[in-house]
């Protein structure tokens, strides 16, 4: 009898574990609360290409991953990054000597989530606000519609998010509970005018700063210079309820003075906030199973805060299942 598995989240670990189960014949049902898939490698479209606000690039360390992705993604859709990286520290920007390569999809990071849902039966701006058991589970979403039954749940949402959901039902909540995050403020910016930015990317050791990446440095991307200037964890967790338009001028100014130039005459400008971006501390194991209440959890914050960690969670978990 082939198994109904429902999974709530369609970033990399929900998508991950969703093909690998769907390939060995499980029944697999995905549902995400956004407009597209992608969680923290989503991309932000405009008329001027698309900006990568989450997840910068890809690093691949494991084999297994590797194996992934070549088995679900097109061969040349995954590229190097080939750009000039820095690092700023106090106030000194050097050449940064990377020690692997930096992988990013072709268009956008988006598009990484786009093929690894191809095949599979995801519905997005689905809010899962409920888990129902009778003998199995049905999930309810936020205008009241119903979908299942499923014999198993996964979750791969947010800490606070899987709490909310697991709170009556299991044991793990108490333990998910624990988790703390990180949160992240992210600049977008696409000017009119190049400014002859050298860098593909920086990374910051800095009081506000975390990342200022050249977007447009990265394939098919649009020919303008695209700009993203992430704060760090600690000021951004300082700075979480400030309005969006405050936040962006701080962020847009230490840019400018670190880098020796002035944006301006702006064909898009946003600021959005990561508010679940990284963990605090590293779960000590990568994956949660509540065997008895056919409940399971994982995610890139089990792992680490990086794409590669949220497949590592998802690979560790399906392996479990099985």
């Amino acid at each position: 009898m082939t198994k109904r598995v429902g999974i709530i989240g369609a970033g990399i670990a929900g998508l991950t574990i969703g093909n690998k189960l769907a390939k060995k014949g499980f029944q697999v049902e995905i549902f995400d609360k956004g407009r597209a898939v992608g969680g923290r490698t989503s991309s932000r479209k405009t008329e001027w290409g698309y900006l990568d606000h989450g997840a910068q690039y890809i690093t691949i360390r494991d084999s297994e991953f590797q194996d992934f992705l070549t088995t679900y993604l097109p061969q040349d859709l995954l590229v190097p990054w080939e750009a000039n990286f820095a690092r700023l520290d106090d106030e000194k920007i050097t050449p940064e000597e990377l020690e692997e390569i930096r992988y990013v999809p072709r268009h956008s990071m988006s598009s990484l989530c786009k093929y690894l849902a191809a095949n599979l039966l995801v519905k997005t701006q689905t809010k899962i606000a409920n888990l129902r058991r009778d003998n199995d589970w049905t999930l309810e979403d936020s205008n009241g519609n119903h979908y299942g039954p499923f014999e198993l749940i996964i979750i791969t949402a947010p800490p606070a998010q899987t709490v909310e959901l697991l709170s009556k039902y299991s044991y793990l909540s108490e333990e998910i509970a624990k988790v703390e995050m990180w949160p992240c403020w992210t600049l977008m910016l696409i000017t009119e005018n190049k400014r002859g930015i050298p860098l593909g990317g920086i990374k910051c050791n800095h009081p506000i700063l975390g990342w200022i990446g050249l977007n447009n440095s990265k394939p098919e991307r649009g020919t303008l210079d695209s700009i993203v200037i992430q704060a760090n964890w600690e000021w951004s967790a300082q700075n979480v309820d400030q309005e969006l338009e405050a936040i962006g001028n701080i962020l847009q100014q230490e840019a400018e003075r670190i880098l020796d130039v002035t944006f301006s005459s702006f064909k898009y400008k946003s600021v959005h906030l990561w508010r679940y971006a990284a963990p605090k501390k590293v779960a000590e194991q990568p994956y949660f199973l509540d065997q008895t209440n056919h409940l399971a959890v994982c995610g890139d914050w089990y792992v680490a805060g990086r794409v590669e960690g949220a497949f590592l969670s998802a690979l560790a978990l399906y392996k479990a299942i099985l």
